[in-house]
């Protein structure tokens, strides 16, 4: 069977790749969004106020993270990353399962992001705009086809809007947090006691980590989309740190300001204010700039649709590295004439519509997300020390400062962080993700005979 993971079509054209000013916008939008908008609520009823701690540990986990992957994108500099790097550090049958088994995981993690953040979509307008009461899930549906019109243009132009939006973005976010501050009924005494208000009591800053490791996921996306960049080498890794401090300021600054007008028992108390915690603060506190409410649920919009973005990108090129190594059919790596998996995007999107049809399950939809999201990370990591290994004594253009200790490092607090999720979510949620898993599997063994019964029935026709 040809091996076509090393295959995957560059894009050679410069002048259609990315920048270092569009790829740190893009990660910018890819994390702040469904996080700070609807995550940041629950971190809150988990921790109270020592969820701004949960969101600091949490940017500096993932910006450890990312820069390991860095490392790895410019050891295998192509796009398609978790499944990518896994196929070539581990080669052969073994690296063949376990890039799919990453790719699986990271598959379901972005769908379910991207359902996550559409439901929310629907949410924020629901509650902000009468006439869009009763058009929640339609709403949902609406806003997953409007990003895939984004990600089946050219990727150059999709950069460059972006880059308009997320500066809308940021502006309205500034307006929001100097709202609460100087609102008049901010009150600093909420913050006391600092680490028992939260339903987790002492260790919910802790065990809400996996939540806000979520809100930053998308710190790899370029690493992921590398053949898309300019000089990736030297971009990558200076879009990541900028962008991620950017964000982890930003979350600093709106979690405070948040939690200044609302407590960990007021969304006890309101649990459908537990994913908006931000219209919660407005509709709550600041009611004498009724304006606000619109505002901040229309930069609310654009947040979660920024992460839905980046999250379909992130998929499709992914689906695209495993068609090209015949894991799917040969559609899935076609690219469209603007130069992207069009189909694999549109399958992504589909895929992520079924889910949001199920608002009510959200709490179970984002459980689900961080254990797949724990086990892509977890192969993908591995994939650096035997990548590592390969390329020792000779030159790599990144590498991550004390990298060979760090990556066991993150290994084990993701694990830490996660176990306990993993094993108080119930019966349920431990059956539903084997059953997940059992899926993904019984697609690899299933497509690994069509493989070969197509490599046979090629043979016999060189025969003949």
């Amino acid at each position: 069977m040809q091996n076509e993971a090393n295959n995957i079509p560059l894009n050679q054209n410069d002048s259609n790749k990315l920048g270092l000013s569009e790829c740190v916008f893009i990660l910018i939008g890819g994390m702040v969004g469904s996080a700070i908008f609807s995550l940041s609520g629950l971190t809150i009823l988990e921790a109270g106020p020592a969820s701004i701690l949960t969101w600091i540990v949490a940017g500096i986990i993932m910006l450890s993270h990312g820069m390991l992957i860095c490392e790895l994108s410019c050891i295998y500099p192509q796009s398609g990353g978790v499944y990518v790097f896994p196929r070539k550090a581990f080669e052969g049958e073994k690296g063949r399962f376990l890039a799919w088994l990453s790719c699986w995981g990271s598959m379901v993690t972005n769908v379910i992001a991207i359902a996550f953040a559409a439901i929310y979509v629907g949410t924020y307008l629901s509650v902000a705009f009468k006439w869009a009461a009763n058009w929640q899930i339609p709403l949902a549906i609406a806003s997953i086809e409007i990003c895939l019109i984004f990600n089946i243009i050219k990727f150059k132009t999709a950069g460059k809007l972006n880059n308009i939006i997320v500066g809308f973005l940021l502006s309205t976010i500034l307006v929001y947090i100097v709202a609460c501050f100087l609102s008049g009924n901010y009150n600093i005494n909420y913050f006391f006691p600092f680490f028992t208000q939260g339903i987790k009591g002492y260790s919910g800053f802790i065990t809400s980590i996996p939540i806000a490791i979520i809100g930053y996921s998308s710190i790899n996306a370029m690493a992921f989309m590398v053949s898309d960049v300019k000089s990736p080498e030297k971009t990558i890794s200076k879009a990541m740190f900028i962008s991620i401090s950017v964000v982890i300021a930003i979350y600093f600054l709106v979690i405070s300001a948040t939690l200044g007008l609302i407590t960990a028992d007021y969304l006890v108390k309101n649990e459908e204010m537990r994913f908006i915690p931000l219209f919660a603060a407005c509709f709550t506190k600041i009611q004498n700039i009724p304006w606000l409410v619109d505002v901040v649920s229309i930069a609310s919009v654009i947040a979660l649709m920024t992460t839905m973005n980046v999250c379909v990108s992130l998929n499709s090129r992914t689906l695209q590295a495993s068609s090209l190594d015949l894991m799917l059919p040969k559609v899935f790596g076609d690219n469209n004439s603007n130069g992207v998996p069009a189909f694999a995007a549109t399958v992504t999107c589909l895929l992520a519509m079924n889910v949001a049809l199920f608002p009510k399950i959200t709490l179970q939809i984002v459980n689900f997300g961080a254990i797949f999201n724990l086990f892509t990370i977890i192969i993908t990591l591995l994939s650096l020390i035997i990548a590592r290994r390969k390329v020792r004594g000779k030159t790599i253009a990144f590498k991550t400062p004390y990298g060979g200790i760090l990556v066991y490092i993150i290994l084990i607090i993701l694990i830490l962080c996660n176990i306990s999720s993993i094993i108080l979510g119930g019966k349920n949620l431990i059956l539903f993700t084997l059953a997940l898993w059992g899926v993904g599997i019984l697609i690899y063994f299933s497509r690994g005979l069509w493989n070969k019964r197509l490599q046979k029935g090629h043979d016999n026709d060189s025969c003949n």
